[in-house]
């Protein structure tokens, strides 16, 4: 025991020394939560790490016993052979009620997200005060969505690859479960919680000793112009509001997400999200309010380990009231945004870009471990402005070699019909211009960067061609799937792939004549 002892005092030093910063720092800022939290993790002795997947299976059985309105399944396996656990809960009620979809543990080294997650469900299953909300609340939830890298603490899946990256190319089986349950769920409402690294390593570059992030829970949410305007606006008006308010009620402080990078020889400072990769935008695309929850959090091992789940916790348990009381105007939105996804109303956006200001960066800085402020460049994502925009094509044709990019699609909740007879019909066709191959590996791809324009002709459609009509509410995704100069479209992601050589065509079409082919 004695030995343990020494192992996990040294552990704590090392993690407070390798960060630069002092426990009385950490007092100042982020003072530890005083309330009992009965999730797995808090059961047990600090050395023992995190809940492990077979105490979070444990732990949801446990709470759910005796409630019939509780089911638990799996929505298929982990690389390692892993159920990756869903909880829906549906109580019978006569009221209309909002689809909310919760997940958390998609990064395997961010265990605020599982375990507040989990204290939230514990919540709406065992707290009287919160059953009411079950009235007019559908909730799906995934705990730990990426249960082989929670298991090893490791923010990747099995094979290496990031799972907030791959929600657009689909290459883990992991994302192909998730996006797949999403899909047929069809949430209204849906928050994926993270935790974030406060000490990145441009910030060495600030002040003697550096300095670290100041707020306790960044919110990520779409500005990507391909998502319908109304849920961009919903999104930040109402449910973002609402959170960061019940945040800042309790002493918590909180921000945009923003993350830095160097350009040029110069740290960039980068707002907002628009990634269709990533779940914020990706499920935003299906006309569904979506927001990711970044909590302060990554490396910190037990360092302020439950205010950090008290965090999670206070930011889902608000999107839930919200959702709850404002249920009208949560389907009046979505109701809007379908409309006019489906008479297709907005712009395809092909390229988007982000105004770059000068502005003021709250922080702590490490030398004096107070609070201060310095000045940056921002790369905005929240004034995002359309800088190349094609008319929103009535179909997109796929050739019938196109299978892989077909079930991507349909996995995405998009629907796709089978032409079952060669067609001749007025087409825009993909001209390529040039195309580019990365020498770097992202993700396990070397990256097509693809410039193409559009020409118009009368095309042969052989029969078992694929059409995918955007007379659909989810078919914003496929704007960004299948326009090829989409930094995030299957094209760079060779999910297309081919010997594309300049003036040659891509196996892609667009229809834009408004009559069923």
């Amino acid at each position: 025991m004695k030995k343990i002892i020494i192992i996990a005092i040294s552990s704590l030093l090392t993690v407070y020394n390798s960060l630069g910063q002092t426990r009385k720092m950490e007092e100042k800022f982020f003072p530890d939560a005083t309330i009992d939290i009965p999730t797995p993790a808090f059961q047990k002795a600090e050395w023992k790490g995190f809940t492990k997947y077979k105490e979070m299976v444990r732990f949801v059985h446990q709470i759910a016993e005796g409630k019939e309105y509780v089911k638990i399944d799996g929505i298929g396996e982990s690389q390692r052979g892993k159920e990756i656990i869903r909880v829906h809960i549906n109580k019978p009620s006569s009221s209309e009620k909002i689809k909310v979809w919760l997940q958390g543990g998609l990064h395997g080294n961010e265990p605020a997200s599982s375990e507040g997650v989990m204290f939230i469900l514990y919540s709406l299953l065992k707290d009287p005060q919160y059953e009411y909300l079950l009235d007019k609340l559908d909730i799906t939830v995934l705990p730990m969505a990426n249960a082989d890298g929670y298991n090893n603490m490791i923010r990747v899946s099995a094979n290496g690859l990031d799972l907030n990256r791959d929600f657009i190319k689909l290459a883990a089986p992991e994302t192909n479960h998730i996006r797949t349950a999403f899909s047929e769920f069809g949430p209204q409402v849906a928050i994926d919680f993270h935790e974030y690294n406060p000490y990145r390593a441009h910030f060495n570059h600030f002040g003697e000793k550096g300095i670290t992030t100041y707020y306790d829970a960044f919110f990520l949410y779409s500005n990507n112009l391909n998502v319908n305007s109304t849920i961009r606006e919903v999104t930040k008006d109402l449910l973002v509001k609402n959170a960061k308010e019940a945040l800042i009620a309790n002493d918590r402080n909180v921000s945009d997400y923003s993350s830095t990078k160097m350009k040029n020889g110069h740290i960039h400072f980068n707002q907002g999200g628009s990634s269709p990769r990533s779940t914020s935008t990706n499920y935003a695309l299906s006309n569904c309010l979506s927001v990711l929850m970044e909590i302060r959090g990554v490396n910190l091992k037990r360092i302020s380990f439950k205010r950090r789940v008290e965090t999670t916790y206070l930011a889902g348990m608000s999107y839930l009231k919200t959702a709850y009381e404002n249920g009208d105007q949560i389907r009046a939105a979505i109701a809007k945004a379908d409309k006019s996804t489906i008479s297709q109303e907005e712009e395809a956006v092909i390229k988007q870009d982000k105004k770059v200001i000068k502005t003021k960066y709250t922080c702590i800085d490490l030398a004096t471990e107070s609070k201060k402020e310095i000045e940056v460049v921002m790369t905005d994502g929240l004034q995002m402005k359309a800088s190349k925009t094609r008319v929103r094509p009535y179909a997109y044709i796929l050739m019938p070699t196109e299978t892989v990019a077909v079930e991507k699609l349909k996995t995405l909740g998009v629907e796709v019909i089978q032409l079952n007879q060669q067609k001749t019909i007025d087409v825009e066709a993909y001209q390529v211009k040039s195309t580019h191959v990365s020498v770097a590996v992202w993700e396990k791809i070397y990256l097509r960067k693809t410039k193409a324009k559009t020409v118009k002709e009368s095309k042969v459609i052989p029969k078992g061609s694929f059409i995918v009509y955007m007379d659909q509410s989810t078919s914003n995704v496929v704007v960004s799937a299948l326009e090829p100069e989409n930094d995030n479209s299957f094209f760079t992601f060779r999910v297309i792939d081919g010997d594309f050589k300049e003036g040659s065509e891509l196996p892609v079409y667009r229809y834009i004549k408004k009559q069923k082919i």
